[in-house]
């Protein structure tokens, strides 16, 4: 019969489309690390949309405490926001016609100071991190 390759042609970009979730917009491009110190480490996450930002910053804060050999972590500094940057675009039909309309694009962050802690201390609130990777990484299915 021969539905099957038309079949094929159509499903082949569903196919592709399909593996664009959170997971892809998790990686090295999207975060960045500073220490500040003894102990302490500013991480920042910037992309997708404003709840999962927020809680893949908090991903990355439990990977950077177990590559530090440390078990568990405090905030001790929190931020949230958007950085706005005008987006250029350019129509396909009109092929020597650049438009520069004023679109923007709107990039959440989220900024955590975070304190590196080898034990859990009695009186503060403290992630462990382990428990926090492991968490976040199947929520939003990321290997």
């Amino acid at each position: 019969m021969q539905p099957k390759p038309l079949l094929f042609v159509f499903l082949l970009p569903v196919f592709f489309l399909s593996a664009c979730g959170v997971g892809s917009l998790y990686g090295p491009a999207y975060y960045d690390e500073t220490s500040l110190g003894e102990g302490l480490r500013r991480v920042t996450f910037k992309g997708g949309d404003h709840p999962a930002t927020g809680e893949l910053c908090l991903l990355r804060c439990s990977e950077v405490t177990l590559e530090e050999g440390f078990s568990f972590f405090e905030v001790v500094d929190s931020e949230t926001g958007s950085s706005i940057r005008n987006v250029t675009s350019s129509y396909p039909f009109h092929r020597h016609y650049f438009h520069d309309d004023p679109f923007m694009e709107d990039i959440p962050f989220s900024a955590k100071t975070i304190r590196l802690l080898k034990t859990k201390p009695e009186d503060l609130f403290v992630y462990d991190a382990a428990e926090i990777r492991s968490s976040l990484k199947r929520k939003y299915e990321i290997e």
